[in-house]
């Protein structure tokens, strides 16, 4: 396992909001979308797994439910904040692949 990675300061990923980030720690950047739920910070890679395509529409721009929920851009997939699991859409019951985060000092830090 590598050394963790910077990613950003804690208080840049707030309860509700998806943000994207691009991770040049390996051999092929690393793009992933975080957010935090009830105050834990989660992330995944930002690939729905129905066509494997990124979630969001723009840079740095996500679509949710009333619920706070990430909708995928291109299919309308439905995931759950907490585990990243699908709920609603074409991969439902799949899950959004976990990134394991860090937090120390008010930064965050990824561990790829």
């Amino acid at each position: 396992m590598n050394a963790p990675v910077f990613l950003c300061q804690s208080d840049e990923l707030t309860d509700g909001r998806y943000r994207e980030f691009t991770v040049d720690a390996t051999d092929e950047p690393v793009f992933l979308v975080a957010t935090r739920y009830r105050g834990e910070p989660r992330a995944w890679h930002n690939v729905c797994p129905h066509q494997g395509r990124a979630l969001n529409f723009a840079p740095d721009r996500f679509i949710t439910d009333d619920d706070g929920r990430l909708v995928c851009c291109a299919h309308g997939a439905v995931f759950e904040p907490d585990q990243g699991r699908c709920i609603s859409g074409p991969c439902q019951n799949a899950e959004l692949k976990a990134v394991a985060l860090s937090e120390k000092d008010g930064q965050l830090f990824v561990e790829l």
